[in-house]
């Protein structure tokens, strides 16, 4: 596995003369330029195909996204709002609070915005906290403004223009900018999602049905222990989740669920926000994204039943993918927030990583509690592109906490076409285990079934972008430089998996009640639900839930009321789940009850 990279983006001076036409400012012998690495998606083009030089004429937009001030300062104090005995413990700023002393001034803004003027790229609009500038201007525009050359790829059948070496500015203008958006126009985003049908030879489609199979919400309440808190009042009233999406949704296919398992939502609401516009509509092509999008409504607003939900959609872009965050965190509507969307850490740049990092260190600092789906590929994020274990982003961000997978079994077996497989615990989830019953699935070999099933499991491993955060040191954690994937689990595994309503065309599972689906995708949005629903019964925001959950993990008060399930068995096809912090299921899944009784004697 490749060294995990350097956390703060270095500038290197250079001197170089530059010559441009009437538009453009010549920089002078005595200019001092400065290269922005990290701003080249390397791995990506790599495996892509060059097809020539981008049309010099063809307008696009594109993104500047700029350093926060004081980020030594900012780390810092994130650290001390999560830290008990601290006298700034969940003393959380207002958005109004973080843009007075960490976002970039206006005339920094205004500083940025002139440069490119310099070069007929207009400035578009700019973000409510100040991190973010949007701008106008044509491919020839941005090769002189940024002193680099864009050409035109292809890769997985999907046309894109990039960029293939780092641009260079002025050093004062450079040393604002932490990263460019939008310049490599490739998006991978999919869907954490994984249905069970798709495995079998003898009937590969899974059609709609009139009756849900799997899991309930009443069964996940059950297993994972949030029963207690519902007694005593703690239903996630007065919080709001954030559904952060690329694809849109029908509300009344969530009002259906909820209505038939009979969860009484009360006066909630559920609300769509859109962001750039929005999803786009007439888009025939994301059948499995609005599965996706009305998953993460029904089983949030399940175990959160009167928590509000807001769904914020936007363009499946590199650009949509960033903006999409940026409103969740800006807008600060909501005290938690789930994507179940991503991709593979190494396949934008490493800047683009780090942007939308940035972004959750506001929301942090902010007291809001941000869950990621760790992906559905095992410790191989990068499949079908394998050069080494990697991991799925954003779940690889050290601000947000990425929910890997189980197999919970039903009654101590585990359905599969044709019988059953016997499994008295909760394992890490990897498909794996289903190698011996090959033939349960109308394969010849258990060489056909491994190329079939490898390697579907929970996402996770360790980072090459990011380092290690300050949580996961100490002897309880892998001693490995880069942050570590996942923090917590749930069930994920299709065949011990869940039921979707869902009416939108376009995918082959049809309409209504579709059956057999698992992944991660599951995960985050019920540890969102079960987050509202423990903040409700705290009275307070847990607010960024890594550093509560690690410190509970390692407490005295953890061995009396073990807040996590201990998974030992199980794998990911490179990582073994085993006694303590594992890199298939992290920190365990949870016990809700106990894990809220450990965070109110942690932190009174």
């Amino acid at each position: 596995m490749s060294k995990p990279m350097m956390l703060v983006l270095s500038s290197t001076a250079v001197a170089s003369v530059f010559l441009f036409g009437s538009q453009a400012l010549a920089a002078s012998p005595s200019t001092s330029m400065s290269v922005l690495h990290h701003n080249v998606a390397h791995n990506l083009l790599s495996h892509s195909t060059m097809m020539g030089s981008a049309p010099s004429s063809s307008a696009t937009t594109f993104e500047v996204s700029l350093n926060w001030q004081h980020t030594n300062q900012l780390q810092s104090e994130i650290r001390q709002l999560y830290t008990p005995t601290s006298p700034q413990y969940h003393h959380f700023l207002t958005v109004s609070q973080f843009v007075r002393k960490f976002a970039p001034t206006t005339n920094q803004v205004q500083s940025v915005a002139q440069y490119f003027s310099h070069y007929g790229i207009s400035l578009i609009q700019t973000s409510r906290n100040r991190n973010m500038l949007e701008f106008s201007g044509t491919n020839a525009q941005i090769e002189q403004a940024l002193h680099v050359q864009m050409g035109r790829y292809s890769h997985h059948n999907q046309s894109f223009i990039a960029n293939n070496q780092d641009p260079s500015l002025p050093s004062n203008i450079a040393t604002l900018i932490s990263s460019f958006i939008n310049l490599t126009t490739y998006h991978g985003f999919h869907p954490s999602l994984v249905n069970a049908r798709s495995l079998n030879h003898n009937h590969p489609a899974q059609g709609s049905t009139t009756q849900p199979q799997g899991y309930s919400p009443q069964q996940i309440a059950s297993a994972y222990q949030i029963n207690p808190l519902y007694k005593k009042g703690a239903l996630g009233q007065n919080q709001t989740i954030a559904i952060a999406t690329l694809a849109t949704f029908k509300p009344s296919d969530a009002q259906h669920f909820w209505k038939y398992y009979h969860i009484n939502r009360g006066s909630a609401s559920l609300n769509i926000v859109p962001v750039d516009g929005g999803y786009p509509s007439g888009n025939s092509g994301a059948g499995s994204g609005r599965i996706e999008t009305s998953l993460d409504v029904e089983r949030s607003g399940s175990l959160a039943p009167r928590a509000n939900i807001l769904v914020y959609e936007a363009p499946n872009t590199s650009q949509g993918f960033y903006d999409l965050f940026n409103s969740v965190v800006s807008q600060d509507r909501a005290q938690t927030m789930s994507c179940s969307w991503g991709e593979d850490e190494l396949l934008a740049t490493p800047a683009y990583d780090m942007a939308i990092n940035n972004i959750f260190m506001e929301g942090a600092a902010q007291g809001q509690s941000l869950f990621s789906a760790s992906g559905d590929s095992g410790a191989y994020d990068g499949y079908p592109v394998i050069t080494a274990p990697s991991v799925d982003f954003p779940a690889s961000s050290p601000y947000i906490t990425a929910a890997g997978g189980t197999t919970l079994p039903i009654n101590g077996q585990v359905p599969i076409p044709g019988g059953s497989i016997p499994m008295r615990t909760e394992h890490g989830w990897g498909w794996s285990y289903l190698l011996p019953y090959y033939k349960n699935f109308g394969y010849s070999t258990e060489a056909q079934f491994y190329a079939a099933i490898f390697p579907v499991g929970s996402g996770g491993g360790t980072s090459s972008v990011f380092p290690r955060p300050f949580y996961q040191f100490g002897p309880a954690f892998p001693q490995s430089t880069g942050r570590n994937v996942p923090d917590v689990a749930l069930n994920a595994d299709p065949f011990t998996g869940y039921s979707i309503y869902d009416t939108n065309s376009g995918t082959a599972y049809g309409q209504g009640w579709i059956n057999g689906f698992g992944g991660t995708s599951f995960a985050s949005p019920q540890w969102a639900g079960i987050t509202a629903t423990m903040d409700s019964a705290l009275g307070a925001q847990i607010g960024f839930a890594n550093p509560l959950f690690y410190a509970v993990f390692q407490s005295p008060q953890n061995s009396l009321y073990p807040a996590f399930h201990t998974i030992t068995k199980g794998n990911n096809w490179f990582y073994y789940d085993h006694v303590g912090y594992n890199r298939v299921t992290g920190l365990g899944s949870p016990n809700v009850y106990n894990l809220t009784r450990d965070i109110q004697s942690l932190t009174h």
